[in-house]
């Protein structure tokens, strides 16, 4: 795994994440990370959708930023994980704009510190990969493999969310795909595209951004399956929250 120059700005920086990744799990299923959007959304602040916007748009700004020092004459591996995270983020304000249905608000605070921890996700590797010395592998072209195939996954469940609330803005009972073994199928998939992200720049960085993303999506599914049992009367008993059969 490549590491960074250990100064102390990545000192605090890689540590304050690497403390980070432990606590979140805990902290969503207790509803206290301040990630309150979808079902967990309060009752004021701006838009939903405006605030996905914010969330999902900043990063590419700054995944731009962060790629500047190559991304006039990239490398074969610079250019992979460029398009890959921008690949990524494109995608949700993709779905943001044309796909997803949203009611209520989100609390403008908890928009920008997401926007804000979601641009480094971006910028931190990006920057990195100007100053790394890897190539592209075939350990690069299998994370490029598991990469697209999780985000036409994510895609393909956000899909079939969106059409079960085609004609309502309440939610259902998820049905269609791994919707019939877990309630967060999706979550899952983001996973996956993570750790393929991770094969493609195996960097401290993505490695912390990975380890957070699943440690947080095991925490909000297990938050949500929660949500669904005491919402609907007749939801299924034996539907697990993320992995199948398990969990």
């Amino acid at each position: 795994m490549l590491l960074p120059e250990w100064t102390i700005g990545n000192v605090v920086l890689y540590g304050g994440l690497f403390l980070l990744v432990p606590a979140v799990a805990p902290m969503e299923m207790a509803g206290r990370a301040m990630m309150e959007y979808g079902k967990f959304r309060g009752a004021k602040g701006i838009p939903s959708r405006s605030g996905m916007l914010l969330i999902y748009g900043a990063p590419l700004v700054f995944l731009v930023i962060g790629a500047l020092p190559y991304l006039s004459a990239p490398s074969t591996h610079q250019w992979i994980l460029f398009a890959a995270l921008f690949a990524h983020f494109a995608k949700r304000v993709l779905e943001v704009l044309f796909l997803h249905k949203y009611s209520g608000h989100i609390n403008a605070v908890t928009a920008i510190l997401i926007s804000a921890f979601y641009s480094l996700m971006t910028f931190l590797p990006a920057y990195a990969n100007s100053q790394a010395s890897q190539s592209a592998d075939a350990l690069t072209y299998l994370g490029v493999a598991i990469f697209v195939y999780s985000e036409l996954a994510n895609f393909f469940h956000h899909k079939l969310l969106r059409d079960l609330r085609r004609d309502t803005m309440d939610y259902v009972i998820p049905r269609g795909g791994l919707f019939g073994r877990v309630v967060c199928p999706h979550f899952l998939f983001e996973i996956f595209s993570w750790f393929g992200l991770f094969l493609i720049f195996r960097h401290l960085s993505i490695f912390l951004f990975f380890a957070f993303t699943t440690a947080y999506l095991i925490g909000r599914s297990l938050r949500t399956l929660k949500w669904y049992r005491e919402k609907f009367a007749d939801f299924p008993k034996n539907r697990k929250a993320i992995l199948p059969f398990i969990l």
